[in-house]
C-alpha cells in the first residue's frame, strides 16, 4: 500500500489501522471522508429514504446525499490526482461511500445503501485508470451484531 487515509471518526481510522501499521504507513485523516452530518431526527429509514429519493433533501442541521457526495468526490479525485498509479487504502462511512458509488454508478441508490448499512467493516476495492472507476469488488463483508 502506497497511501492510507480516512475520516477523523474513530471507526474508520481504527478499521484501516492494522493494515497501516503492518505496511509502516501513517494514516492521514481528511475530514471530507467524514459522515454525513445528520440533523434533527436524521437517521429514520423514512428520512434515509427521502434523502436517497431527493439528493439535495436534508433535515435542519443535516447534510443532503448531494453535499456529502460533493465533499466525498472533491477529495477522492484530489486523491487520485496525487496518487496516479499507487494502491491507496481510504476508511470512510456507508453515507460517504455510497455517495462516491452513487457518483460512478448513478443507478446506484435507497436499495444498494440498505444493503450495506449494517456492514462494519465493508471492504471493497474499486480500480480505476486516472479519475475513471473501472471495477469493484467486494473484499469482506461482516455484518454488525445488534446486542439487545
Amino acid at each position: 500500500m502506497d497511501c492510507y487515509l480516512s475520516s477523523p471518526y474513530k471507526r474508520s481510522f481504527d478499521t484501516i489501522e492494522e493494515s497501516a501499521r503492518a505496511h509502516g504507513m501513517d494514516i492521514v485523516t481528511d475530514e471530507r471522508f467524514r459522515e454525513r452530518e445528520k440533523g434533527i431526527n436524521g437517521n429514520g429509514l423514512d428520512m434515509i429514504r427521502k434523502r436517497w429519493s431527493d439528493f439535495d433533501y436534508h433535515e435542519e442541521g443535516g447534510e443532503s446525499i448531494r453535499m456529502v457526495q460533493k465533499r466525498n468526490i472533491e477529495a477522492l479525485l484530489e486523491v487520485l490526482n496525487n496518487h496516479n498509479g499507487k494502491s491507496i487504502v481510504i476508511g470512510t462511512h456507508g453515507t460517504a461511500l455510497s455517495s462516491i458509488f452513487n457518483y460512478f454508478n448513478p443507478a446506484y441508490c435507497y436499495d444498494d445503501f440498505l444493503r450495506i448499512i449494517d456492514y462494519m467493516p465493508y471492504i471493497i476495492r474499486l480500480d480505476f485508470e486516472g479519475i475513471n472507476c473501472t471495477g469493484k469488488e467486494e473484499l469482506l463483508i461482516v455484518q454488525k451484531v445488534f446486542e439487545g
